[in-house]
């Protein structure tokens, strides 16, 4: 295994990192909470419409967003993102001109998704890297990615309703285009002659048994978190609220976070990884409980305060446990994998369950529902994941620390089968696999 070289970031590196997180996420807090009002009063759709292209944009994420991860980890990162970043923002601006079109309006959608989906993950292997020695405050950088995000939704809900929601995606592309331009002022070379040259390999990622455990239930928990970020707006429809009572909503989930990620990398220290995983886990899934039992416009504000807290140690916990597990020169495949399993594929299975609901039960059956197969998810990760992960830069990765179950390391070495077939480019026995995903949300789904 190439040697790993830590390294500290200077205190004008801290600051690019905090205010790209910030930029990135106020981007997606002017459009992500608002667009599918969008789509319903602007453009008509029904939900379950809504969840298909959903559903589609989330394969293009799913597919596409571990190569993005790969480029990033071979290329200079810093430039990959900026170009990312700019072209998402060409999209975006694109959509509305063909909104009386249904297919040119999914083309441009869906090709916006490949590449906004990954922004998100992408930033975060860049900001480990910066951070080297110092990944452990990985929290008090990305807590301004919520500040933006919460600025954002709390005053553009005001704005759509006085000039329109078509004027998000220009809100949107402003801002990515900001965001490029602070991207391009890292300096970020690719990884040592020795690991660029490898190719593209899910395999050395994947086969970590415990690794596998952990997306396994992390799908559990996501596909309703996902789903529900996604069609909370319509949730507050359901009550009969204002748009500007979701941004209120998204706002106040983001305003949360701030302290909470601050207080994440001390909660880590005392209980570890896998037991504020879990406590957050737990929250996503007793929220939308609560959101189904009381179906109140002010009460439901009050209830998004669980998912703040949630989102901080979830993001923290996950980000670090999946970058203990994972080689050092896979850094950013091993994020773009978290994204993906817990955004895209759980977002996939979450946008098509929810958008059928939605037409056929309800919107709060839906959260009721999401609510218990969140917490299944949650006891899930907290029987079969192992605890006690470390980062051991000179270690084997991809040795198990603990005994494992026999069937999950059979799943291991399946997918890394699976994987290693895909990357050769030749056929595996199990014929053709289909694969399905999402969010980022996004926050979120960032493929908004």
């Amino acid at each position: 295994m190439p040697n790993y070289q830590p390294r500290t970031a200077t205190i004008q590196e801290r600051r690019l990192i905090s205010l790209e997180y910030a930029m990135i996420y106020m981007a997606t807090g002017a459009m992500f909470p608002f667009f599918n009002l969008y789509l319903t009063k602007n453009l008509g759709w029904s939900g379950t419409r809504i969840g298909s292209v959903m559903a589609l944009g989330s394969l293009l994420v799913l597919l596409t967003q571990p190569l993005w991860g790969r480029i990033s980890d071979l290329s200079d990162k810093n430039k990959v993102l900026a170009g990312v970043l700019g072209i998402s923002a060409c999209l975006a601006l694109l959509q509305p001109l063909a909104a009386g079109s249904f297919m040119m309006f999914t083309i441009l959608r869906l090709s916006h998704n490949v590449f906004s989906g990954s922004t998100g993950s992408m930033f975060d292997g860049i900001a480990l890297d910066v951070l080297g020695e110092d990944r452990d405050t990985y929290g008090q950088y990305r807590l301004w990615g919520s500040v933006g995000f919460a600025l954002a939704s709390l005053v553009f809900g005001r704005i759509y309703e006085s000039v329109g929601f078509g004027s998000m995606f220009v809100a949107y592309s402003a801002m990515m285009v900001m965001a490029a331009g602070i991207a391009l002022r890292f300096d970020i070379k690719p990884h040592a002659e020795e690991e660029s040259k490898a190719p593209m390999q899910l395999g050395p990622v994947l086969a970590n048994p415990a690794l596998i455990m952990l997306l396994g239930g992390l799908f559990l928990v996501m596909t309703p978190t996902a789903a529900s970020d996604n069609f909370l707006t319509l949730y507050f429809d359901a009550m009969g609220a204002p748009p500007s009572l979701t941004g209120y909503a998204f706002g106040i989930t983001a305003l949360v976070e701030i302290p909470m990620f601050l207080v994440a990398p001390g909660m880590i220290r005392k209980y570890g990884h896998k037991t504020v995983l879990v406590a957050s886990t737990a929250l996503f899934g007793l929220k939308l409980l609560l959101n189904a039992a009381f179906p109140i416009p002010w009460l439901a504000l009050v209830i998004q305060a669980l998912v703040g807290v949630g989102f901080a140690f979830y993001q923290v916990s996950a980000v670090l446990m999946v970058d203990s597990l994972v080689p050092h020169q896979f850094r950013s495949t091993g994020q773009a994998v978290l994204a993906t399993v817990s955004w895209s594929l759980s977002g996939i299975a979450g946008s098509l369950i929810f958008g059928r609901l939605l037409d056929t039960a309800g919107i709060f059956t839906a959260f009721r529902l999401g609510g218990y197969v969140g917490l299944l998810g949650t006891l899930f990760i907290y029987l079969l994941v192992p605890s006690g992960t470390k980062q051991q830069p000179s270690a084997n990765p991809l040795l198990p620390t603990e005994p494992k179950i026999c069937i999950f390391s059979a799943t291991a070495s399946l997918m890394a089968s699976v994987t290693r077939s895909i990357n050769s480019g030749k056929p595996n026995s199990l014929g053709n696999v289909s694969t399905v995903r999402i969010l980022p949300m996004a926050a979120w789904d960032i493929s908004v």
